[in-house]
Order: structure tokens, then sequence, then C-alpha cells
């Protein structure tokens, strides 16, 4: 019996195109939406990770509250100690990752080193392709130097050579043995290209450099961990004085490094669930409007004896045939839609995340189908089997036939809650464009017009303290001379593309008490022509000269107006002294500039602190260059400026200054665009269910409408009693609808920037949008139902 109703639904949509390909339209862009939105989700919170027994994988970090630090890794004896005293712990490892330079022939490539312990891919149950695994020998200072390749560089560099094991590599000019290959799965969590044994460099003093990952023992629990971690912790204080301050974390893999995202993409997919929900009423009225006009149809049936079950049972087919090829229209959008999505964030994504359709994919769809099945086809059904009394059906004319109270009452609450969820979205929409509007125009405090970056990194091998310093500085020389250049400097992490905090001491600062946070400015190493490259600007003092970049005098520093204002309220910053904390060497103030947001445009400003590259000379810098034309015409001639000085030196993470600046609000853009979107198409849905449901309870009152004219009404007397019915609509949306705008503004407040989650001005300006627009909506059918010749709507008297 299903078979033979969803044949006749098959048959009986072919004879209404117009209808079917309405109703497959709305449904596809709901699912498509959907679908994209459900990928990003169980991608990122649903699919295992690629590793076994990811549940019991923790993040392992330190937090110092007082020092403004969350995340903030691990010092290496700290490690060690809870490495060897632990109770929770199968396994734990430590390690970082940092660039090199890899030397095959005359090709020289920028790769990504993870350094690690030699228990790392036992933490991770991963084991090699090929070759074999680090030793403990090998993870002792002086032990040989080996390498292990990713997949992906095995396949790109090596073409899958089953006979790499045992060949030389140079890194940073030093050879390495190739000992083994690594699965795809190894790219989780980081992925790099290398990964060599992290005593191949022996561990600094002190810092907290490190990442740590650790495999909980089976049946422990992350608060135990982290009890056991600091019973250790504690015990250290006495070696450490530092631990005083800190104090391990303990966090599950997947909160570490996805947790930020689960608010928003669950807020993301809420909203357009509510999408799909209005897409589901809009369907849900059009086939209710088509009842009417099958009124008699169904009449026949039930005097032909089937139920109202039976009745039911061929609309519910009809609404599944309709869902199952919306469905598939959808699931084809979805799929370029996700595509796009990803293109957009592929900066942002981790190679080891796919994106590809699995068992909870293929299930939500199924559930999505059969849930639009029911939700656009359940009240439809239920009216159908409720049919007038045959007599009076089976006499009735169609031009006199007139939809039933209760159908007219479903209609009106499915356009009027159509109304309130688009409000809803529309002002969260509004919200968060206004935000993404108010971001891109703060004040960087810097220029970003015509300035090219790029990053060099030195071998540290090979050039030394003096030998780093003497080659930037030749750098800067030729870079300056080459035309069109119109100044340039150097700094350790370019705006948007790192940073580093240090605890300071400030000479003759009061004592802070113990709850009170500490300053943890921005450590900045910068060669001196970097603020005047920047153009940021001096507020008093000077900008570091020639001098002050020599390691011979007083040692100077440089500080931002934010970090001014907090050490020195009341007094003039120029002259006084400042040290980082655990460090005998003072440095002095000689400038003040104003502040930069180098983290990101959205943070309040982080105070900082510029100090000359002599006294903090690190082999990673970032070039700064202004230029009078095009920035990205200068790559060439400093690429070729570099191979002169080091044939084996390559550039890196080469933009412009507007191009991290526009990567940095990625984020926000797409959250802010998709929320726009999914609020633009509900609403473009609801004018359409209002004007759709106004249409047609116009044209059931054509006769009603001839009476009235010809007995002398007028025409705007017409108008207004048929957008009279709208008005009603057009409230009640309104009042449920604010009230669910303001509890998702609330929602959205941790994403909102510059704009209050009760902000006025788009809480009116969209009531006013929605007013205008279903006003419009419900006047265009009342004009037209105002035009009727009253001779002809009596023609059938």
């Amino acid at each position: 019996m299903l078979f033979n109703d969803i044949k006749y639904a098959c048959r009986s949509l072919a004879k209404r195109p117009l209808f079917t390909l309405s109703v497959v339209g709305i449904l596809a862009l709901g699912i498509a939406g959907t679908i994209t939105v459900f990928s990003l989700f169980n991608e990122l919170f649903l699919r295992p990770f690629p590793v076994p027994h990811q549940e019991r994988l923790v993040d392992l970090s330190t937090m110092a509250p007082r020092w403004n630090w969350w995340y903030s890794g691990l010092a290496y004896d700290d490690f060690e100690t809870l490495r060897e005293r632990n109770e929770t712990f199968e396994c734990m490892a430590a390690w970082t990752v940092q660039g090199g330079n890899l030397v095959l022939g005359d090709r020289t490539e920028r790769v990504e080193t993870l350094m690690a312990t030699h228990d790392y891919l036992d933490v991770l149950r991963l084991r090699p392709i090929l070759g074999r695994c680090f030793t403990a020998e090998e993870d002792r200072p002086g032990g040989a130097r080996v390498v292990l390749l990713s997949f992906g560089l095995w396949r790109r560099v090596f073409g899958q050579d089953q006979t790499v094991l045992g060949r030389t590599l140079r890194l940073d000019n030093e050879p390495f043995t190739i000992i083994g290959v690594l699965p795809p799965a190894a790219d989780f969590p980081t992925p790099v290209d290398l990964w060599r044994s992290l005593a191949a460099d022996p561990p600094w003093d002190s810092g907290w450099y490190l990442m740590g990952t650790g495999r909980l023992k089976e049946g422990v629990t992350v608060q135990q961990a982290r009890a056991d971690l600091m019973r250790i912790h504690k015990s250290l204080v006495a070696e450490r004085p530092a631990n005083k301050e800190t104090s391990p974390t303990v966090t599950p893999l997947r909160e570490r490094y996805v947790g930020e995202y689960r608010e928003g993409t669950s807020i993301l997919l809420g909203a357009v669930g509510f999408v799909l929900l209005i897409a589901c009423c809009n369907v849900a009225s059009i086939m209710l409007a088509q009842g009417s006009y099958r009124s008699k149809e169904m009449a026949i049936r039930a005097a032909l004896g089937a139920g109202r079950g039976r009745i039911a049972q061929q609309v519910l087919s009809e609404s599944l045939v309709l869902s199952v090829i919306g469905g598939m229209v959808g699931v084809w959008l979805g799929h370029y839609a996700l595509q796009g999505l990803l293109a957009l964030l592929a900066d942002e994504i981790p190679g080891w995340m796919t994106f590809a359709p699995d068992i909870r994919w293929v299930l939500f769809c199924l559930c999505l189908v059969g849930g639009t099945t029911l939700l656009a086809g359940l009240m439809p059904a239920v009216q159908a089997g409720y049919t007038k009394a045959l007599h009076s059906v089976l006499q009735a004319s169609a031009t006199r036939t007139t939809a039933s109270r209760a159908r007219r009452r479903t209609l009106n609450a499915i356009v009027a809650g159509q109304i309130a969820l688009a409000l809803t979205l529309l002002v969260g929409a509004g919200l968060l464009m206004r935000s993404f509007v108010k971001i891109r125009d703060v004040d960087p405090g810097f220029r970003t017009a015509d300035i090219l970056t790029y990053q060099i990194s030195l071998p540290k091998t090979q050039y030394k303290g003096s030998q780093r310093q003497a080659f930037f500085e030749e750098h800067l020389e030729r870079v300056r001379a080459l035309p069109g250049v119109v100044g340039a400097g150097l700094i350790r992490y370019a705006p948007f593309a790192g940073y580093k905090t240090m605890g300071v001491d400030i000479e003759g600062a009061p004592q802070k008490s113990p709850d009170e946070q500490d300053i943890s400015p921005l450590s900045l190493g910068v060669m001196p022509g970097y603020f005047e490259a920047m153009g940021i600007r001096l507020l008093a003092g000077r900008v570091f000269t020639e001098q002050d970049n020599q390691r011979a005098g007083e040692r100077t520093v440089v500080v931002s107006e934010t970090f001014a204002a907090q050490s020195w309220p009341d007094d003039n910053p120029i002259g006084k002294r400042i040290r980082f904390r655990g460090s005998e060497h003072w440095m002095r103030v000689v400038g003040v500039t104003g502040d930069v947001k180098h983290v990101d445009l959205e943070e309040s400003v982080r105070p900082g602190i510029y100090i000359p590259y002599a006294w903090e000379t690190s082999s990673d810098m970032y070039g700064i260059v202004r230029t009078s034309g095009h920035p990205l015409d200068l790559v060439a001639p400093i690429r070729q400026t570099v191979r002169t000085m080091d044939p084996d030196l390559p550039i890196q993470d080469i933009q412009t200054m507007s191009e991290r600046m526009k990567k940095s609000m990625v984020l926000w853009l797409t959250f802010s665009w998709l929320f726009g979107i999914f609020g633009t198409v509900a609403g473009l849905m609801a004018f359409g269910g209002i004007y759709g449901v106004v249409s047609y309870s116009a044209s059931r009152q054509t006769q009603e409408i001839g009476i009235r004219m010809a007995l002398g009404a007028q025409r705007w007397d017409v108008v207004l009693q048929v957008m009279r019915q709208g008005a009603i609509l057009i409230a009640l949306g309104l009042v449920i609808g604010l009230v669910g705008a303001f509890a998702l503004s609330r929602m959205l407040t941790a994403y909102l920037f510059g704009v209050g989650p009760t902000d006025v001005l788009t809480f009116v300006g969209v009531c006013v949008l929605v007013v205008v627009a279903a006003t419009l909506a419900c006047f265009l059918p009342a004009r037209r139902a105002a035009k009727i010749d009253p001779m002809e709507a009596l023609r059938y008297e």
C-alpha cells in the first residue's frame, strides 16, 4: 500500500511542477545549511580522534592566573619530575614544534619539526609504517641524530620510496639519518613534517616552552590526575620558587584543541535548525493551502471508504517524496557549501580533520529527511483526515469552496511562528554583523597598507648570537637599498603571527597583594627601523638607534602606552627601570609608543615592551618592509637578497600586513556571515510564507469581495480588510520573536564586540525591516484582490 501511495504521489507531483519545484527548493536550502553545519560539528566534537583510546588522552600544561598565563606549557625539569613520580598516567611525553630548513640536493624547503621525548608515539599508540621509533638512548644529550618522516613529506619529497630508511638528509645544515616513516594519523594533534628526539638539542635551562600529552591509566579521571600532579608540583616549590605561582593543568585533548569552538558551532547548528524549521513551516502552509483545493478529492476518497488514517497516509507519502528529493538536492548543495567553507577556513583547520561522511553523518541525513517529512506533512495530513461533511463538500463548486476555520487557524499559527523565528535570527545576525564592522574598523595602532612581511629562520648551529645579529643587520641594509623600499625593520613576532609574554619587575613599584594580577607584557625583540616602517606612534622619548642595538652600555627598552599607564600611572615613565622576572639586568625606558593590537583585533590592548635585538638574539625574525608600490612585487628581490647571503636559506610566511589582519578576523567573518545568511534566508522564507497565506486567503474570499464591491465597497476598503489579517500575524510574530531575540542575544554575548546584547539600534532596525517587508508581503495580494471585477467574481453565483 505504501509503495502504491508513493507511486501516486510521484504522478500527482509531476502534474504540479511549480508546486513541486517550490517545495523541493525550500527544503533543499534548509537541509543544505543544516548538513553543512552538522558536518563541522560532527568532525569537531563527535568523530573520534585518529588515535586509539582517545578518551584517555589529556593535554598537560601550566597556568599562572596571577601572571595571566592559562596554557603556558611545561618546564623541562618539572615534566621529568611529573613523569617519574605520578601515579595516574600510563605514560606522558613532552614536545615542542620549531621550524627548520630542509636541504635536499639543490632544493631548500622550510619544514616544521616536532621535537619530542622518546615515548611520544607510545602515548598516541602509533607505530611507524616503515622503520622504528626513537630509543631512550637517542633521547639523551649527545644522542644519535635521527629523524622520522611524516607520511606527507615521504610522499611529497621522496615519492613514497620504500628504500628511504638509512638515508641522510640535512636539517639546518646538520646531517640526520632517516629511521622511519609515520602513518597519516601521526599528524594529530599538530601536523608537522619531521620528528626528532627532544634531546637532539639540549633542553633549555628554564622556561615553560614544552607541550605535554599524557595517557591516563584505565579508570582514572581527569580530576584524579590533576590532583596527582598538583601533589607533586607542591613538593617542588622549594627547588623551583616560581612553582609557588604556577600549577599544572590536565585537560581532555578534545576540549584543549577544539573546546573553544563548541559554543559557537552549537549556536550555528541551532540557527540553521531554525532555518530548516521555517522551511518545513513554509512547506506545511503550502500543502495546507493545496489541501483546500483538494478537499473535494479527499471527500470522494472518504465516500469510497477511505478512513482518516488512510487519507493522512497518502498526504504523508507525498511529503516523504518531496523530503527525499529535497534531501538529495540538499546533500548535493551542502557538499559544495562545506567545501567552500573549508577553503575559507583552510588556515584554521588541522590536516587530520577530514570532514568525510561517516555513519553519524548518514544517520543524521536519514533523520533529517524523516523529520522534514513529519514537520512538513503532519499538519496537512491531519487536516486532510478531517474532511467536511460529504454532502456539503461534494455539492460545493471549486470557486465557492473555502478553507475551514481550523485550517485558517493552523495557517495563521505557522506564519506567526515563521515571523518570530526570522526576527530572532535577524537580530542575532544584525548584532554579529555590527560587531564585525566594529572589529574591522579598529585601529590596530600601526600601518597596514603597503607593508610586506616575511620570516627568516637561521640554523641555530650555523649562526650563533653575534653571527645572527650580523646577518640580520646586513640583510636590513640590502633590503633598504632595494628600489621601492620606503622603510624596513625586523621583529621577533610580526603582528598576528605569534607573541611571547614575560613577567617583569618594576623598580620602585609597591608590592602587589597575593590576589592582585601582575603585569605580564608582550616581549617583542626588534631592530632599529621597525617603528618607522610600521608607522607606530611615538608618544614620548625616542625609539631605538643603532647604538641601542650594540651589546655595550646600558640596556634600553621602549614600552607601550598601556604598560606605562599601568606601571607608572602618575609619573613620567622615561628614565624608569624594569627587568624580566628572575633576571639581574635592569633596562631603562627611553620611549613610549602608542598601543598596538598585536594578538587579535577583538582583544583588549595588551601591554607591551620592545627590546633591542642585541639583548635577545633570536634565530627567527620577521621582516617588515614598507613599500612605495605593491608589496608583493618585492618578494623576488628580497628572496634573491637572502640567497646571495646564504644559498640554503629560504624565506617563508610571506604575506602583506593587510592579509594578516584579514586572516586574523576569518573566524569572526565566517561566524558572522553564516549567521547573516541563515537570518536572510529565514527572513525571505517567512515573508514568502505570509505572502502565500494572505494570497491564499484572499483567493478564497473572491466571491465575498465581489459582493462587497458590488454593494459599494471601495478598493481601499478591500485592501484594508485583507491587510488586517496580515497585521495581526505580524504583531503576534513580533512579540514572540522579540522574546526569542533577547534570549539569543544573551547567548551571543561572548561573540559581540563594541555592541551590547540589547543594542537598541539593532533591535529597532530589524523590527522596522520585518514590519516593512511583512507589510509589503500583505499589501501585494491585497492590492491584487482589490482589482477583482465584481461581475467576474459573481459569475458563478
